[in-house]
Order: structure tokens, then C-alpha cells, then sequence
């Protein structure tokens, strides 16, 4: 009862506290959202939400100058008197009165042309007072479903999601969040924000994603790039922009008698990365005064995107003479497969410095830092600090939500929780269980007898069935913490059981080290990165091609993992024994029925049934492996650093291993590998990528065949691994390997859409042109190489995440064969 009564109540004194606020209507009585407010001859402001309601903290007592402005409406001017006792002030915005009775229009010439030229050549100009500055900012970031279909309300609460807020129709607040704070910026590109303070529905100890990071879009600059999404939208002012948009002059209209000129955007593919809709430029100088821009996630080449709409506000700042930015909103809407969700973010630039004393210290590689107790500021704070008046719907959001945290805190609760997760059901038998103790200081679970590689099917077991059994154990502090996995593969046909354990233990702190020991037996491979085991099971069943050629493995290994030099250096060391020796196909079933038979086990023999690539040998192993990142950046957290990769530099990794006391003379070796791989944006006209591998044995001559060097093939037109950077897409397996030096190159080009959207009807269609090369060298053979010709984003609609080529491979210069490749997209 008491929460009902208590929730009015917050509503209302969320209404009466502040000590500007009110209402912005237009003519019709129709709230007008997003509406910037602010102190003329400041650097105060906020933003109306989505009801017209604004509230706008006065800094001082006495007469001020406010501003109402929003795209479409006259700009109110209106003198308050402020006493420092809250005032409401309520606002009618009249439809702006757009003319173009006094430009004078040339045959032939369109008007619009020349103001985009004019704004092109002065940006420079108008953004030299905004080269570097700090300011103060303020976000707040919603998603709400629009609608979620009943299966996937059950799955997301089945798997220990969370949907309140959400009602039985599918709609409704899953996340709702604001941030403050102080941002550094200086041209190019450097921004550093500190975040004083963060709020996010339902979660006391959350951070807020949305960061300055993600609103920061410079539409002066050529391109624009919103968030994660990559790709590089073209800016309707940039220096190639006639090559991409249309212009229409719409209207003018005066703002405080400065002449503006509303000039509407039209791509001239719609396919392309482009924007449609309105910007509003400074007459003369052409600075921007305001936009409201769409792009499709078409443009984006993001299907499940359905738009997203920028909608800038600029004001003129007296002290700098130039047009600054005062307030973003960005809105999208995206969904696929029964749900569709609406996300809202709204951005205040406030207290602007443009002549900060920047020094070569100011910027370092941390890019965003949390204050100690970002998430602890209490209500008292955000009624001070908060620049975008909270909607009843989001009022409600934190209440409901801080109130059902508040009992899910609970011990009880808690308890109740764990006990109905820990209960077990039948179908845990097949699917897996997992128990968790008391406070979640430990779990233990069943991996289940069905997965992705459960059961399965090869000639050397027949039918096998995996299962494995888990356990976790936290430190104190749950940061550190013991694991421990046995694993147990059973082969039908050979009549085996094989069993593999591993014990680690996680340290957190600086290096976050892990050290182990792990060991058992196994049936491993010769090369483990050939074929999947799931795809070998379907290929042995179906068509009775048995790709995977398998060994016995029995191993023992300590090892340490750890990370030094703030993250730049990554290593893995492990020192161990191994015995490895030969199997045979024990199974020759498959569901075929047509002539072909198994081949053997042996991929140097494959009709002899009774070979095999090694006898049984064992030696000992030593393993090095180091990955460097350069130039890397962080975010630092309260009680951890987050580091972040930086695609300017490639990642590198050497590896060092040695082979030594084997059971034979001339198993021991050494070998040294080096790669190299990287991912390259190039302007808006694509992706470059390569892995460059190199490696060297030394003293190999008579080694294993388990040890030798096996380029990754594919004998089966499908590529479900991803993996094209590193294998080989009509190489037969085991066809290639070396015990000597090698060279393994892969490089792609995917042109994202730039040349596929200039060719009519297939631009409509969201295809990307992908075009690459691979070559193997090794020191005993001519090279093996591979040129391929692509379509990624191959599919319809938002079912596109597939990806076709056209392969020809030669050996030796020599044409070798060809063939059609299909499988998934990079990113999914």
C-alpha cells in the first residue's frame, strides 16, 4: 500500500523541484519535445522531454534572457525575473514563417548549391574557435520495446533475464539511464571525459553507457560515424558531398536578425552512406544552425536498423563567435525475429571553455574515467545536476524498478531465487544443470549429453557421446576465483572412455594472472583448425566423407597466463609431457547409401586401412606465446582499467615452442612463428584486412607428424568457422604441411557497399563486394595460392547475414581448381 501511496508523491515533488521549469506547447496545445532551453549569453541549458516539460537550473538571482528554440518554430526570447524560488514558465512556439519571396532565383541555378558550397569552404573557419574546449555534459539514454512477441518474453525470463517494466503486450523501459560529465576536447580527435555521476534504473552500482563518446558526431567533418556501427556516413557538407546529395533551398526565416537558410537533403542513392532530411545554415557564413537527419539501415548496412534521426541545436556564443552546439537527440528504432525496441538518447553541451590551457598531459591513453562513487550520488544531486526533465514514464521506471532492486537485495529473496534456479528438472539430464551456492560463492554444474558437438559421429569412435562436469569457487572479494572442468568422450565403436580435467586459478589484479595444470587423455586432430567437429559429423553421415584424421592424445601440462605493461603484453607459457599414438576407423556406418567408402585415417595414406602418419612416441614440450597491442587506450572504473585495442597499430604475436627428450631420436625441435594481423577503414570505401603468419623450424627434419606445420583446407564449400583469415577455402586437407619455413598471407578487401551501390537495382539489395587473396609458401614447394570474388550481406530483407564466393586456386602457377564458397558474414 505504502508503494502506492509513495509513487504520486514522487511524482509530484519530481514536478515541483528545479528552479526554471514548465511547459512548451505549439499553437495546437501539442507538446513540442526536444525543444533547447537556455540562458541567453551563457553557457546554461537543457532540452525539453518528450511531454514538452524542461527544467533549467538558474546559476544566479536576477533578469535572464531565455531561450526557446526548436527546429520549424520562431525562437522565443523571453525576460524572467528570477528571485531563487522556483518559477514556472509555460511556452507557446509558433509554426516559423519560411519565405523565399527575397531570394532572387537564376535559370538554372540552384540556390541550395551555392550555400552548401559556401558552408564547405568556411568550415574551416567556422570550427577554428571550437579546435579545443571543455564543457560540461549531461545524457540520458532509454530503450523500450515497441513490441516483443510471447517467445521471446519467455526465453529471455527462462534464461534469468529480467523484463520488468515490460508489460503483457511487449512494450515497455528496459533500460533507462544519465550521466554527468566533464569533457576535454581538442582537434582532431582527442576527447577525454571524466563521468561524475551515473544513474541507471534499477541498478545501484551500474555504469551508464551512454557516454560522450557516443554522442560526439561532427557533421563539419567529412564523415560520421555513430557508435559501434562502423560505417562512415557521408556529412551533407562534406568536401566530395555533391557526389552524394541533392540540395533543395526550403525556406529562410530570421532568428534575432540572423538570416536562416533551411536547405533540404536528398541522397542521390538512398543505398549509399548517406543522410536525408534537413539542415539549417547560417546565412553568409554558413555555419550550422541546426539539422534533423535520418539515415536507414540500409545506409548503415545494418538491416535490423530500421532509422536512426540526429537532430541537432546550435546557438551563437557571444564570446567565441562562433555557433556551438548546444543539444543532440539521437532516436532509433532496430529489431528482428519478434521484437522491435526503441532507443532515445539525448545529449546537453553546457559551461563551455574555449580557451582551456590544454598540456601535452591534458590527453594520455585513458579516454573515459569514472569518479569512486559515480553511482552513489543521491536524489538531491540529479535535482540539481538533471538537465532533461524525467517523462511520468520515466519517473515511474525508477521508482518501480528502485523499489523491486531494494527486495531482490534481499537475503530472502535472494534465497528464493537460488533455490528455484537450482531446481532440477528432467530435461537437465540432456540439456545441462548448474547449481549455485549461497550469495553465488560458488556453482557447480552438468554440461549436459546434447550440444553443439554432442553427440557425435567419426570413423574412429563411431558414435560418441561428451559430457562434462564444472565447478567454480570465488574468493571473498568474487574477483579471484578456482575452476575446475573434467571432461568424458565415449566412443561406441572403439569402446573408450577418455577423460580430461583442468584445474585453474584466476588472480586478479594488475596481470590478472591464471595459472593450471590440466591433463588426460583425448582424441584429438593432427590439425584441430581443419574441420569442425559438428561439420564432420554431418559430412561422415551424409555423404560418407570422413575429413577428420584422428591421433590419441595423453598429456600433462602446467601453465601461467598473464598481462603486463598496462595490457600491452599478453603471455602464455606452459611446459608438459605428451604421448601421442595412432588410431584406426573402427565404424563404417552412415545414413548414405551410395558407393563411396570411408578412406583411412591416415592422411597420407587414405586407402590404407592399415597405416598411420606416426607410431606411438611421447616427448616433452616447452610453449612461449606472446600477444603485443600497441598504442592501446582504457577507460578506468573504480576498481579496474578496461583496455581497448587501437586499429591504427597491428596486434602482433610470437610464439616460441620446443619439442625436447622425446621417446625417439629426432623428435626434438624448435620452432618460431611470427603474425601479423590488422583491420584497416579506408575512408568510406571499405575494409582492409590481412594475417601475415611466418614460422621457422629448427632441427625439425625427423620430427612427428603431429608437430609438422599443417595449412588449415576445406574440402566441403562451407565456411561456418569464420575463419577465413587463417585458412584456406579449396585447399585439400593436409595436403600442404612443412617441418621447415613457411609463409601463410591472407588478405580481403570489402568495399562496404562502394561499388555495389553504383550499380542500379543491385545497390537497393545492401550486397558488399568482397575481394581476396591467400598464399602459402613453404621451402620444399612452388606456392599454393587463392583468389577470391565475393558477396557479403548476401540474403534478403533482415535475413542477410550470409556470405558467397567464387574461389581459383593455383599451385605452382598452375590452375588448379575452382569452386563456389557459402557461409556466414564476419559479424552476425
Amino acid at each position: 500500500m505504502n508503494k502506492f501511496i509513495l509513487l504520486p508523491i514522487l511524482l509530484l515533488s519530481m514536478s515541483m523541484l528545479g528552479q526554471l521549469k514548465g511547459n512548451i506547447k505549439d499553437t495546437q496545445g501539442k507538446p513540442i519535445s526536444y525543444t533547447t532551453v537556455y540562458v541567453e549569453k551563457s553557457q546554461q541549458g537543457t532540452i525539453s522531454n518528450e511531454q514538452g516539460n524542461y527544467e533549467l537550473p538558474l546559476n544566479q538571482k536576477g533578469e535572464h534572457t531565455i531561450v526557446y528554440q526548436f527546429l520549424g518554430y520562431k525562437t522565443v526570447r523571453k525576460v524572467i525575473s528570477y528571485t531563487g524560488t522556483p518559477q514556472i514558465v509555460d511556452i507557446v512556439l509558433e509554426t516559423e514563417e519560411f519565405v523565399l519571396d527575397d531570394i532572387v532565383i537564376k535559370a538554372g541555378v540552384n540556390p541550395a548549391d551555392d550555400l552548401i558550397r559556401n558552408a564547405i569552404k568556411n568550415k574551416r573557419k567556422n570550427t577554428e574557435g571550437m579546435s579545443a574546449f571543455t564543457a560540461d555534459f549531461y545524457s540520458k539514454g532509454m530503450l523500450k520495446t515497441l513490441k516483443m512477441s510471447k517467445f521471446i518474453q519467455k526465453k529471455v525470463k527462462k534464461d534469468g533475464g529480467s523484463l520488468t517494466g515490460v508489460d503483457s503486450l511487449g512494450k515497455g523501459v528496459v533500460y533507462l539511464s544519465e550521466t554527468v560529465s566533464n569533457l576535454k576536447y581538442q582537434k582532431p580527435n582527442k576527447l577525454k571525459e571524466h563521468i561524475i555521476a551515473s544513474k541507471v534504473s534499477g541498478n545501484n552500482s551500474g555504469y551508464s553507457f551512454n557516454t560522450a563518446d557516443e554522442s560526439f558526431y561532427d557533421f563539419y567533418d567529412n564523415h560520421v560515424v555513430i557508435g559501434d556501427l562502423g560505417t562512415k556516413l557521408i556529412s551533407p557538407i562534406a568536401d566530395g558531398a555533391f557526389s552524394y546529395y541533392k540540395y533543395s533551398l526550403e525556406a529562410t526565416f530570421s532568428d534575432h536578425g540572423v538570416l536562416i537558410n533551411k536547405i533540404k537533403v536528398m541522397p542521390k542513392s538512398a543505398a549509399q552512406p548517406v543522410f536525408y532530411g534537413d539542415i539549417y545554415l547560417v546565412d553568409g557564413i554558413g555555419a550550422i544552425y541546426g539539422m534533423d537527419l535520418k539515415v536507414t539501415g540500409v545506409s548503415l548496412q545494418q538491416p535490423i536498423i530500421e532509422a536512426i534521426n540526429i537532430n541537432q541545436n546550435f546557438s551563437y556564443d557571444e564570446n567565441n563567435k562562433s555557433w556551438v552546439k548546444r543539444s543532440q537527440n539521437l532516436d532509433l528504432v532496430f529489431g528482428a525475429l519478434g521484437i522491435q525496441i526503441q532507443g532515445v538518447f539525448l545529449s546537453v553541451f553546457n559551461n563551455y571553455n574555449f580557451t582551456p590551457n590544454f598540456t601535452r598531459a591534458s590527453f594520455d591513453k585513458e579516454v573515459l574515467s569514472f569518479a569512486k562513487d559515480v553511482n552513489k550520488q543521491d536524489d538531491t544531486f540529479w535535482e540539481q545536476n538533471r538537465l532533461f526533465a524525467l517523462t511520468e514514464e520515466e519517473v515511474r521506471d525508477y521508482h518501480v524498478k528502485d523499489s523491486i532492486r531494494q527486495i531482490k537485495e534481499s537475503p530472502a529473496y535472494k534465497d528464493s531465487i537460488r533455490m528455484k534456479y537450482n531446481k532440477f528438472r528432467l530435461g537437465d539430464v540432456l540439456g545441462g544443470y548448474n547449481y549455485k551456492g549461497k550469495d553465488n560463492m560458488y556453482s557447480l554444474g552438468y554440461g549436459g549429453i546434447l550440444g553443439k558437438d554432442r553427440p557425435g559421429f567419426n570413423t574412429v569412435q563411431g558414435f560418441n557421446m561428451k559430457t562434462d562436469f564444472y565447478g567454480t569457487f570465488y574468493d571473498k572479494d568474487k574477483k579471484s576465483f578456482t575452476s575446475g572442468k573434467v571432461s568424458f568422450d565415449y566412443g561406441f565403436a572403439s569402446d573408450r572412455l577418455r577423460v580430461y580435467g583442468k584445474l585453474k586459478h584466476y588472480f586478479d589484479g594488475k596481470t590478472n594472472s591464471t595459472v593450471y595444470v590440466e591433463g588426460g587423455s583425448k582424441i584429438d586432430q593432427y590439425n584441430n583448425e581443419n574441420i569442425p567437429e559438428l561439420l564432420n559429423t554431418a559430412f561422415s553421415l551424409l555423404s560418407r566423407k570422413n575429413y577428420a584424421k584422428y591421433y590419441n592424445h595423453n598429456e600433462f601440462y602446467i601453465g601461467y597466463q598473464g598481462q603486463f605493461l598496462e595490457e600491452a603484453l599478453k603471455i602464455n607459457t606452459a611446459i608438459g609431457y605428451e604421448d601421442r599414438s595412432p588410431l584406426f576407423n573402427n565404424a563404417n556406418g552412415a545414413f548414405y547409401k551410395g558407393s563411396r567408402v570411408y578412406t583411412s585415417n591416415d592422411p597420407l595414406a587414405p586407402l590404407d586401412m592399415e597405416s598411420s602418419p606416426i607410431s606411438n612416441h611421447y616427448l616433452y614440450k616447452f610453449k612461449l606465446g606472446t600477444k603485443i597491442r600497441l598504442g592501446m587506450n582504457y577507460i578506468t572504473y573504480p576498481d579496474k582499467r578496461i583496455y581497448m585495442s587501437n586499429r591504427k597499430y597491428p596486434l602482433i604475436e610470437v610464439d616460441y615452442e620446443k619439442g625436447f627428450s622425446g621417446s625417439e631420436k629426432g623428435l626434438s625441435y624448435d620452432k618460431l612463428e611470427a603474425r601479423f594481423s590488422q583491420e584497416l577503414t579506408v575512408s568510406n570505401k571499405g575494409v582492409f584486412e590481412y594475417n601475415i603468419l611466418m614460422g621457422k623450424y629448427f632441427g625439425g627434419e625427423n620430427i612427428s607428424y603431429v608437430d609438422r606445420k599443417h595449412f588449415t583446407g576445406n574440402e566441403t564449400n562451407l565456411n561456418i568457422s569464420n575463419n577465413r583469415l587463417t585458412s584456406f577455402n579449396l585447399l585439400p586437407y593436409y595436403s600442404l604441411s612443412t617441418n621447415k619455413s613457411y609463409v601463410e598471407s591472407h588478405f580481403e578487401y570489402d568495399f562496404r557497399g562502394f561499388l555495389i551501390n553504383k550499380v542500379p537495382l543491385l545497390r537497393e539489395t545492401g550486397w558488399n563486394v568482397v575481394l581476396g587473396y591467400h598464399n602459402a609458401m613453404v621451402s620444399e614447394s612452388r606456392p599454393y595460392q587463392e583468389f577470391t570474388a565475393g558477396l557479403s550481406n548476401f540474403g534478403f530483407g533482415k535475413i542477410n547475414f550470409f556470405r558467397i564466393d567464387y574461389v581459383r586456386s593455383y599451385n605452382g602457377g598452375a590452375f588448379a581448381k575452382d569452386g563456389i564458397m557459402i557461409g556466414v558474414k564476419k559479424s552476425f
